[in-house]
């Protein structure tokens, strides 16, 4: 499924998305994480903790165990053993990050193995200064970002682009987007999404010793989509989050930990936008795979090639449990993707027969849509009660009514046969189409009901 340019304009216009923004400069927040980096050894290790912070072990070489518990005012915790990232290829290896729980006064380290350079990293936030800002996300396309629905730029979250190091690298394409979460607690307000994304950037850079934060987009318990490494929305810039197929692949990370949880809903329709944006903007159909060739890592030799969904989660190309259950939801990402990037389903043709009705003669309400799709039909009299409904997922809709109403005060539905005549008048009836997707269409149009159907020589 490839796309011109112009659908994608058409297609952005469709989903309503917001308006760019003024390119006038405003001023925006700056804030420089503070990381603290202490020299770890092997055994059991407890240090203080006095901020909402992310904790993190890296080291250079080696493969130790690590294991963390948190002090709270209940006591300790139990241990968890925190997901090893291997994947991006740099010097410095180390553990995802993790989230002190709130109200936790300490942290307790267990290092088991031989590692070399371990290092005990705690991130809060530091400094914050106010600079100027020409706008939000920067877009080679003013189309590619619509799709996404409006995504916060770096500047929203306090970016300090001093701590990123050289220029972004650009593949000539993305050919598929890899699904991640970034570990760390699930039980963040919308308020702490910032700070948590400035947490990410700082132990990726300073901790980890890689170029920026490791992935393209950020995506948010609330359905948020943030920019993330820095380069341009719209452009394919090579990101550090899956090794071997970094080059050419879009990678989009959830917060929160994804074993221990299930994203929201609102997070799985942001997944789907990013989905919609990648397939519009680099033209593939979402729901298709794609051959992509190694370029080495921990699960795939250099050269070789693996077949792949397009939107793909990041276990399918590495050793890790991640994206947790959110690879349980990927099908469902691919589907709202594809009919985001596809046509809004329309109401063609609405036929009535049988009007004015005469109970018992039946009315049939008939509507034609352009593809199949979720649709609700029902009639209401002018109090708005319901007395007839019907729904299906089909291309057509049809409702059918024999004029005859339940008793009064009760609607179609509540399990009372319809058996008396509807009062003659005005009675209304309307189809409904929603996909979950666009937005939805609806039409409405009264109907005449007349006194009841009496046959000829009916006593």
């Amino acid at each position: 499924m490839r796309l011109s340019r112009r659908t994608v304009v058409v297609l952005t216009t469709a989903l309503l998305a917001p308006a760019l923004p003024s390119v006038a400069a405003a001023p925006v927040t700056v804030v420089t994480p503070l990381v603290q980096a202490a020299q770890l050894a092997a055994g059991a290790t407890t240090a203080a903790l006095t901020d909402e912070q992310l904790v993190g072990v890296t080291w250079a070489a080696g493969r130790p165990q690590v294991r963390v518990r948190w002090r709270t005012a209940a006591g300790w915790t139990s241990f968890e053993a925190p997901e090893v990232d291997t994947e991006s290829g740099e010097a410095q290896h180390g553990t995802e990050p993790l989230w002190r729980p709130r109200g936790a006064l300490a942290v307790d380290v267990r290092v088991d193995g031989a590692a070399q350079g371990l290092r005990l990293v705690r991130v809060s936030d530091g400094t914050a200064r106010t600079r100027l800002d020409w706008g939000t996300a920067k877009a080679d396309a003013a189309d590619a970002r619509a799709l996404l629905g409006g995504v916060r730029s770096r500047a929203d979250w306090g970016a300090d682009e001093s701590l990123r190091r050289g220029s972004p690298s650009y593949a000539s394409g993305v050919e598929a987007v890899v699904v991640h979460h970034t570990a760390g607690s699930n039980d963040y307000a919308q308020a702490d999404v910032p700070r948590r994304i400035r947490a990410d950037y700082a132990y990726h850079v300073q901790a980890r010793g890689w170029e920026d934060l490791g992935y393209n987009l950020v995506v948010d318990r609330f359905g948020g989509i943030w920019e993330g490494r820095a380069g341009g929305i719209g452009r394919a810039t090579i990101g550090s989050h899956a090794a071997g197929f970094n080059t050419g692949t879009l990678g989009v990370s959830l917060l929160g930990d994804m074993t221990r949880a299930t994203p929201t809903p609102e997070a799985v329709r942001a997944f789907a936008r990013v989905g919609a944006y990648a397939a519009a903007t680099w033209g593939f159909d979402p729901r298709s795979t794609v051959t992509l060739t190694s370029r080495g890592g921990p699960r795939f030799a250099s050269g070789t090639r693996v077949t792949l969904p397009r939107v793909l989660g990041h276990r399918d190309v590495g050793q890790t449990a991640c994206p947790g259950a959110l690879m349980d939801r990927l099908g469902d990402v691919r589907r709202f993707a594809a009919a985001m990037v596809g046509p809004a389903v329309q109401l063609t043709r609405v036929e009535v027969t049988g009007a004015p009705v005469r109970a018992p003669q039946p009315v049939v309400i008939t509507g034609s849509l352009s593809r199949s799709a979720p649709w609700t039909a029902a009639l209401r009299d002018s109090a708005g009660t319901v007395l007839a409904r019907s729904s299906g997922d089909s291309s057509t809709a049809r409702l059918s009514w024999n004029g005859l109403r339940p008793l009064p005060g009760t609607e179609a539905g509540d399990g009372l046969p319809a058996l008396v005549p509807a009062l003659p008048g005005r009675y209304t009836w309307a189809i409904a189409v929603d996909d979950g997707v666009h937005p939805p269409v609806r039409r409405e149009q009264p109907l005449d009901v007349g006194l009841p159907f009496v046959p000829v020589g009916w006593p």
